[in-house]
């Protein structure tokens, strides 16, 4: 258990993860068993030297997952093939930890190795979000909504309380934007510059494709909805890469709130599909294009959210027990007296008072 344990916390620490008392119980378990405190600095080091200089992170995985297969057989029960798909790495990284405790200290060594490729991979994908310089931003009030046309051809609807930031050199090499809040975008094709979104910690790379990303500061989770054509999506906290399908929505809580999914066994990336309400055209996650407010199945923090930045209102949540209550509907022309008395309709536990200019549920 000490072993899988002190894997987890190694890993996380590398991601920069940790907490303090994670911090110290790392620190507890390097101290007492030598073989971890060797594996510690074995991976330590690998990682500094190779941070100045990112190796080929495919043919250096592909590599490390060779040496393991020859040291021990036991491994043999996942399918190189598989491992050597960048969205399973997490599933290597189980397996290794499963593994630990019934292998030879050859094995802990490789299993380091295979450390210091994901981490590494997870430095490089953070470092390139950090070296791109932005220029020229939009941005959209709460309230608001903007319709954009960037110099490539694409097109770019922001949401209330949004921002839109261009890299330097947009449309010269590649085409990187940066979101902050929601935007829908209807992106112009040209295969020799890709267009890069980067949001909170994800990233989308598509070629021509319409897709939505909700990524505001105050929401703890991430939401990209993809309407037509292809995109790959990056979770930079990990370096998964997810493709996705028209019709599909991954939804990746934020980091904050990932150490409570694990002890509800929520999963922390959740793939379904774009829904339709009756009567309605587009899924739920677009209407806000067609100046409809829009919910389905949303808890009430993010209800309030919505809202708040809908009708340009504070609004707080001052009772717990409402984050387990949900809200599905479609509002359109509704003033915000209307909205509010539509959700305690739905939710007649839900009371509303008003202090000054903020909202409060209750």
């Amino acid at each position: 258990m000490n072993q899988d344990q002190f894997l987890d916390l190694l890993n996380r620490q590398l991601e920069g993860t940790l907490n303090p008392e994670e911090k110290r119980l790392l620190e507890k378990l390097i101290n007492e068993d030598s073989r971890n405190k060797v594996l510690y600095n074995f991976i330590v080091s690998k990682v500094q030297s190779s941070q100045s200089s990112i190796p080929n992170t495919e043919s250096a995985f592909d590599q490390i997952w060779q040496q393991i297969e020859s040291t021990e057989s036991e491994i043999n029960t996942v399918k190189s093939e598989e491992i050597a798909t960048p969205s399973l790495r997490l599933s290597l990284f189980e397996t290794l930890k499963l593994k630990v405790k019934q292998v030879g200290y050859p094995f802990y060594l490789a299993a380091a190795s295979v450390l210091i490729i994901l981490s590494t991979g997870i430095w490089w994908y953070k470092h390139q979000a950090r070296s791109i310089e932005y220029g020229m931003h939009y941005s959209s009030a709460k309230g608001e909504k903007r319709i954009l046309n960037l110099p490539d051809g694409s097109t770019v609807w922001l949401n209330g309380d949004s921002k839109l930031y261009l890299a330097k050199g947009f449309n010269k090499k590649d085409r990187h934007v940066k979101l902050i809040g929601e935007g829908f975008f209807s992106v112009a094709k040209d295969k020799r510059h890709p267009f890069i979104v980067s949001y909170k910690d994800a990233e989308v790379k598509v070629l021509g494709t319409k897709f939505n990303i909700r990524a505001y500061p105050d929401e703890h989770k991430i939401q990209t909805s993809l309407v037509e054509g292809a995109i790959e999506m990056t979770d930079r906290t990990n370096g998964e890469t997810y493709r996705m399908i028209p019709g599909e929505k991954i939804t990746i809580a934020e980091k904050l709130v990932q150490q409570a999914l694990r002890k509800t066994r929520i999963p922390l990336v959740q793939r379904t599909e774009l829904q339709i309400q009756e009567g309605e055209k587009m899924p739920s996650e677009t209407l806000w294009l067609e100046n409809k407010l829009s919910f389905e199945g949303d808890p009430m923090s993010i209800v309030a959210s919505k809202i708040s930045k809908w009708y340009n209102r504070n609004i707080i949540i001052n009772n717990t027990e409402l984050e387990n209550t949900t809200f599905t509907g479609t509002m359109e022309g509704y003033n915000l007296d209307m909205a509010l008395k539509t959700i305690t309709l739905a939710n007649p536990a839900i009371r509303v008072k008003h202090e000054n200019d903020t909202i409060i549920l209750y």
